[in-house]
């Protein structure tokens, strides 16, 4: 560590945490897809980015689909696969390049869960690769306050940071 002549080690001012906390125990799995439930964390408005986990029944397998921005996701329990050599299981982590499409296929035994961060939207896409149908973050928010609403659910906060 290098100091400036004359400055003081801890001149910078003392600011709280520029944090937010979720209990994602407080949350609701909603209906995402047959076999699959989403429960949101955050949603950002300004990029588009979507965190969520998604929780899928054994064998079930996501439609195919887009993203045009990079996706990372936690493997928290069971297994997946998009069937190109590996499966990623408990506490493995994949790193989706923007521009991929693939249909994850669950292969576990339990529920599979995972925790991602998504950086865009999901084009969801037919055999000949034309797009069916787009999730992004407005229509998770959607989903989500529909949910909450019909269900009697107060809904978090989920675009503030």
């Amino acid at each position: 560590m290098t100091t400036r002549a004359g400055a003081g080690i801890g001149t910078h001012p003392v600011h709280k945490a520029m944090a937010s906390h979720t209990h994602p125990g407080d949350l609701p799995w909603v209906p995402w897809a047959p076999g699959h439930f989403i429960k949101l964390i955050k949603l950002n408005p300004v990029t588009g980015q979507i965190i969520l986990f998604i929780r899928s029944v054994p064998g079930a397998a996501l439609q195919m689909h887009f993203h045009p921005g990079t996706v990372v996701v936690y493997t928290v329990q069971g297994a997946w696969t998009y069937d190109e050599g590996w499966v990623s299981e408990t506490g493995d982590v994949v790193f989706e390049v923007a521009g991929s499409t693939h249909s994850p296929r669950m292969v576990g035994k339990e529920d599979t869960i995972v925790f991602a961060v998504i950086e865009g939207a999901l084009d969801f896409v037919d055999e000949k690769g034309q797009t069916i149908a787009t999730e992004n973050w407005q229509t998770f928010l959607t989903r989500y306050r529909d949910y909450c609403e019909e269900h009697g659910l107060v809904a978090a906060e989920i675009t503030k940071f």
